[in-house]
């Protein structure tokens, strides 16, 4: 069973909030964080047919970024995904706008429809948290077709 998720708005550059829950989940080993970025609301996102959600080869124009605590198993790792509408080899695109894999980073999935997703190696410390979400936030902002605002939305979700 999930509990209610505790949602965290903030702007970009005060990540701070966010770090604080995800090293507490890293420390306790569950959880997970959804990210999704706020938009110019002057510029509406474009519409696509329910056909085309349903049968189309790619996911959402809007990018939802996410990091999930490593389990309890302490061989596994913490994971990174962003669900995005940007098509295939989204790797090879984010590298070409200076936003390659740090390195450890594995690649697990680069799916046009199913998105990014990679294993982290796991940890608990706060400044090693921090650059995972930041190149997190700026990679699901990169993939983000519509103009954003620099705020977001953190919504933190744990098991009880």
């Amino acid at each position: 069973m999930v509990a209610e998720p505790l949602v965290i708005e903030f702007d970009e550059r005060y990540r701070d909030p966010v770090v604080a829950r995800m090293t507490l989940m890293a420390g306790n080993r569950q959880g997970w964080v959804n990210l999704t970025p706020g938009l110019d609301v002057d510029v509406p996102p474009p519409t696509r047919s329910t056909l085309a959600n349903i049968f189309g080869a790619r996911g959402p124009d809007v990018p939802l970024g996410t990091w999930a605590a490593p389990t309890r198993n302490d061989r596994d790792p913490s994971t990174v995904g962003i669900h995005h509408g940007r098509g295939p080899k989204v790797v090879q695109r984010l590298a070409s706008e200076g936003l390659a894999l740090p390195d450890g980073w594995r690649i697990l999935q680069d799916h046009p429809k199913r998105g990014l997703v990679c294993a982290v190696p796991a940890t608990t410390d706060q400044a090693e948290l921090d650059s995972v979400l930041d190149w997190l936030l700026r990679a699901t902002g990169a993939l983000c077709p519509i103009p954003r605002t620099g705020e977001w939305r953190a919504l933190c979700y744990r098991a009880i």
